[in-house]
């Protein structure tokens, strides 16, 4: 049976109006984890999406103009996660940034920022095709992750190359 993220990869289609865009070869920065793996690009400022072998499936952003200390920060325990994240959120962006958000600035963000026709077209595909379901709450389950790990002991020493 096929993962999530292999599922995703077959649908073959524009990620981009999503936050998750494609590369036909993976661009590092002096802050991305050694050994990650890039599942994709948010197009901007060089913010970036990948998992780390030693954290599993857990998947991570990469925010390189964060200040030292701050530039990767884990979004969600798997794949299909971060899929039900976005579902929910409509992009990547709100997920990367929510790190330094209280609840009221992330779903003043959703409010402010609602998705395209564009994005909800992938949406819809995206959905339709991996048969997931948008996060509940998807604020509440970042920090939660955000929490776990934290109390793991790892943190940004982690990231150190």
């Amino acid at each position: 049976m096929c993962t999530a993220y292999e599922r995703f990869e077959k649908l073959h289609i524009d990620f981009s109006p999503i936050g998750i865009e494609r590369r036909g070869c993976d661009v590092s920065y002096s802050c991305t984890p050694k050994n990650a793996r890039i599942i994709g690009y948010a197009g901007v400022n060089g913010i970036h999406y990948c998992t780390i072998p030693e954290f599993g499936e857990m998947i991570f952003a990469v925010s390189p103009m964060n200040p030292e200390g701050e530039t990767v920060h884990p979004l969600a325990r798997n794949f299909a996660d971060f899929i039900r994240l976005i579902l929910a959120c409509g992009n990547a962006d709100a997920l990367e940034q929510a790190y330094g958000w209280s609840r009221e600035q992330f779903e003043a963000y959703l409010k402010e920022y609602p998705p395209t026709a564009e994005q909800q077209a992938v949406l819809n595909t995206i959905r339709d095709q991996l048969g997931l379901c948008p996060m509940d709450d998807p604020f509440s389950y970042l920090q939660q992750v955000q929490a776990d790990f934290s109390s793991s002991g790892s943190g940004p020493s982690a990231f150190d190359q």
